[in-house]
């Protein structure tokens, strides 16, 4: 036997894979379509199921706020600022804006359809929010009465504020103009690459994301996201906790808490339990004056006068 090898001689190494990227991106997409069938429920469910969700995106436009606000402020001078952080201050910027527009487009959406949008809990009739506040009660053990007088400002704010962003700009109130104007940009710059104008201030942020607040906090007062602990303010800890988080990322960050003279669940819960007093109002138009922001300047006039 010899050790000499043929001339010429070699081998062949074959390696096979197969990519399934095709086949399991389709398995996604066909489990897309078997859950994307309409639930049928009832005005009943829908409604409680709707306010649920209003009071989970309400919990999100406060630490969202405060990372906007915290992203704008620049560093103190002599501040030795990493090569990082303008990045995630811009980013931040970015995303917070357009989660506190989305969250409002969502909240106040004004479609009619067979689905969880405020238009169509504004249309409850008085037996669905009979219904809606008898299940509260239970919930929250507290009484039905009460549910039914936070249901009714609810309906009535989302009967002035579910309304087409066109009709919104003219309306009488400032939150229905604020809503408008977060209407537009989130139908603008976070949906499209676009041209298209949009113009909003940060007073115009500072009502809404207020105005959330305190509807997020009638709703889990009744409907509670943490059923073993009822009691708690759940809005007045997360407004401590959002700024607390947003001084973390950004310490120079000057503005103090929205709600830090202002407790959130105690003054929603005056707007419904007293009606007379004009809670409606407050929410729709004093709002910012009563947590310490107002136009105290006319700009307006001040931007028509002749420059020299």
């Amino acid at each position: 036997m010899s050790d000499e090898q043929t001339p010429g001689a070699g081998f062949t190494l074959t390696l096979k894979w197969t990519d399934y990227a095709s086949k399991n991106l389709n398995a996604r997409i066909a489990e897309l379509k078997r859950r994307d069938q309409r639930i049928q429920s009832d005005a009943i469910v829908d409604g409680i199921q709707f306010l649920r969700g209003v009071g989970s995106r309400a919990s999100q436009v406060l630490p969202a706020f405060y990372l906007l606000t915290g992203s704008g402020t620049p560093p103190k001078p002599g501040t030795e600022v990493p090569a990082w952080k303008p990045t995630q201050a811009a980013m931040l910027d970015h995303l917070a804006l357009q989660s506190i527009s989305l969250s409002c487009r969502a909240i106040f959406d004004e479609t009619t359809k067979r689905r969880l949008t405020g238009k169509r809990f504004a249309n409850s009739s008085a037996g669905t929010l009979s219904a809606i506040a008898a299940y509260w009660s239970k919930v929250s053990k507290r009484p039905e009465e009460d549910a039914i007088k936070a249901l009714t400002l609810l309906r009535d704010l989302f009967r002035l504020c579910a309304q087409p962003k066109r009709l919104l700009l003219e309306g009488k109130s400032l939150l229905e103009r604020r809503v408008g104007l977060l209407k537009y940009h989130a139908d603008r710059a976070p949906a499209h690459i676009t041209l298209d104008p949009f113009v909003v201030d940060l007073r115009d942020i500072i009502h809404v994301v207020a105005a959330i607040s305190v509807v997020g906090a009638i709703i889990v007062d009744f409907d509670p996201p943490r059923p073993d602990r009822p009691n708690l303010k759940y809005f007045n800890w997360l407004d401590e906790a959002g700024w607390n988080a947003a001084k973390a990322i950004f310490p120079d960050l000057a503005m103090d808490r929205l709600f830090v003279r202002f407790a959130i669940h105690e003054q929603a819960q005056g707007y419904w339990k007293h009606p007379e007093y004009g809670g409606f109002k407050m929410l729709t138009s004093g709002l910012p004056a009563a947590i310490g922001y107002w136009d105290s300047k006319d700009e307006a006039v001040a931007s028509e006068e002749p420059r020299n």
